[in-house]
């Protein structure tokens, strides 16, 4: 064929494919089943999204995205003359999908309804027009937003009136609580003293993030096998939060628990995981003597949660509170 002089257009940027797309919303539900908080798994995930896509997003609880509404993620301030367009949309229940220009930007206005809460809204505006592939992508993972909301807010419920961590089949501080308000009675009636130990493991939440979720649920696993060996089979343990836990000992006075801070502070946690890791433990002690009504459980924890937070800024392995504060 002769070469006729002509050149050829510049070629177009091609719209995201729906191979491209797919890819992006895996990487992006990656992004969220790596964090260890629901809140902090959908921000990761709409990170991922708007950076690929070169857009700015708004995640919202209410019924618009006005100053009564719930921001739950937000990458940026809302461009000026976007609430006269918002308040022109209405309840956005009324349309699942909803498009509109302001100024130099392309705004796509998406709603999901949640169970028994306000429904999710996801605003999102970028420079060019959205194409049907990108709509399509955002709608699915606002669809699993939701869906991952309606999870937790039913879960909350549950633990509301519950008694154990669902994650570890611990205790929680309520139901060591109710047992440590049940063990005391028969304790002073025994003259014996116990003790309330507050273990904080640091690095242990980060685990899921730096090698995985699998990898973090065996920490935890191992972690708490290593706190029930060192205690009696008899002793209660509660998991406070991700790396927080709380041991109520019974008969254990200063002395004797002193030697066992001393020796659970040796050698940290062990993690055997690939690659394995070794963790620090820290422990806040407070001794409650027989016949003490002072000393309740709330106040237990207080004095016992204040020397762990004072022995890590002494950096120290274990401290008791010995003074009230």
């Amino acid at each position: 064929m002769h070469d006729i002089g002509l050149k050829s257009p510049p070629p177009l940027v091609p719209e995201p494919t729906s191979h491209q797309t797919f890819q992006l919303l895996r990487e992006s539900l990656a992004c969220m089943r790596s964090a260890i908080l629901p809140r902090l798994g959908i921000a990761a995930a709409l990170t991922k999204v708007q950076e690929a896509l070169e857009a700015d997003c708004l995640l919202f609880s209410a019924f618009t995205p006005s100053d009564h509404s719930v921001a739950l993620h937000q990458s940026a301030p809302l461009p000026e003359g976007f609430q006269g367009e918002l308040q022109k949309c209405g309840l956005i229940l009324e349309e699942r999908v909803t498009q509109f220009s302001s100024g130099v930007h392309h705004t796509l206005l998406i709603c999901e309804p949640i169970r028994s809460q306000p429904p999710l809204g996801l605003l999102c505006w970028k420079k060019t027009s959205w194409s049907a592939d990108e709509t399509d992508l955002l709608r699915t993972l606002l669809t699993v937003i939701a869906t991952l909301q309606d999870a937790e807010g039913l879960h909350r419920n549950v633990l509301k009136g519950a008694h154990y961590d669902l994650s570890s089949n611990l205790l929680n501080w309520e139901g060591l609580k109710q047992e440590m308000e049940r063990r005391i009675p028969r304790l002073d009636r025994d003259g014996l003293a116990a003790t309330l130990m507050i273990a904080h493991v640091p690095g242990l939440s980060e685990i899921t993030q730096t090698h995985g979720f699998q990898a973090g649920e065996e920490a935890l696993t191992q972690c708490i096998a290593l706190l029930r060996k060192a205690v009696r089979p008899t002793d209660a343990i509660a998991r406070l939060s991700g790396n927080m836990f709380a041991l109520w000992l019974d008969g254990g006075d200063r002395f004797a628990m002193a030697e066992r801070a001393e020796r659970m502070t040796a050698h940290g946690i062990p993690i055997l995981i690939n690659p394995p890791v070794h963790l620090p433990l820290h422990i806040g002690l407070m001794c409650r003597e027989a016949n003490d009504p002072e000393n309740t459980a709330d106040n237990l924890l207080e004095r016992a949660s204040q020397a762990l937070q004072t022995g890590e800024e002494e950096q120290k392995k274990w401290r008791f509170s010995h003074e009230a504060p």
